[in-house]
């Protein structure tokens, strides 16, 4: 039974793995939800974020102020003691998008 248990455990773990999310989070800004949105998270860096200008412009990457992360979840810096992992997520669109 713990044999398995433990089989299940590892093919969960193997699917989390291979749907996950692997970009950096930035946006191409290719529609207006995106621009209304505006902010989205740098998926590899936790103190950086991609902000939405213009139309058909990629993103800009801005940093959080030192001592503070950026938490998706509320599209804001915060200091790190708020601060807490949220899983990745894509963005609408990125550049790399045909």
């Amino acid at each position: 039974m713990k044999f398995q248990l433990a089989i299940c455990l590892v093919l969960l773990a193997a699917t989390s793995l291979a749907n996950a999310y692997e970009g950096d989070g930035q946006p191409a800004c290719r529609s207006q939800e995106e621009l209304d949105v505006a902010i989205y998270r740098d998926s590899w860096d936790p103190t950086a974020f991609w902000k939405c200008e213009s139309l058909n412009e990629p993103a800009s990457k801005l940093r959080c102020p030192a001592e503070m992360g950026f938490l998706d979840s509320v599209k804001e810096c915060v200091p790190w003691e708020e601060w807490s992992w949220e899983k990745p997520k894509a963005p609408p669109s990125e550049l790399d998008d045909e």
